[in-house]
């Protein structure tokens, strides 16, 4: 049996194609879309699929999408910014790890001077305070063997 060509994508006119390709961004895609087409029977939906097929009309066309022209001065100054954010939150890393093994320095000299000023040998701090229990070896219980009766059958 063969199976009947089913359309993978709704019929897209030439202006539709058109316009696609002249607008930006997808809200302005839309807007203009309901001006140029007011009797359009298409909901939302379709529209929006039109929308997503836009690289796809441009590529038959050999056309660039405008975006990837625009804008490079803006994308270099973001890539700038970013790389001078980086810096920055590595710096802040690096810092915040001095810090941290500067305070366990100081809580340890605290801890050893404590020790100290009462009394207690490093000995005695390094034994709990509460004597652990040895553990009792488990209980293995033996059940009774049964003797069940040998049956003879022919």
């Amino acid at each position: 049996m063969q199976k009947n060509p089913t359309r993978k994508y709704q019929v897209v006119e030439e202006a539709e194609i058109d316009l696609v390709l002249r607008c930006r961004d997808s809200r302005e895609f839309y807007e203009q879309y309901l001006r140029v087409f007011p009797d359009t029977k298409k909901g939302l939906d379709s529209i929006s699929k039109i929308w997503k097929r836009r690289s796809e009309f441009a590529k038959k066309r050999q056309l660039t999408l405008p975006q990837a022209e625009g804008g490079t001065a803006q994308s270099q100054e973001i890539q700038a910014l970013i790389l001078d954010q980086t810096k920055i939150m590595m710096e802040l890393a690096s810092l915040a790890k001095e810090n941290l093994e500067v305070n366990r320095q100081i809580l340890q000299t605290l801890a050893h001077q404590n020790r100290i000023l009462t009394g207690q040998h490093e000995e005695k701090a390094k034994e709990p305070a509460h004597p652990a229990h040895p553990p009792k070896p488990a209980v293995q219980k033996k059940a009774p063997e049964k003797q069940t009766p040998i049956m003879v059958g022919s």
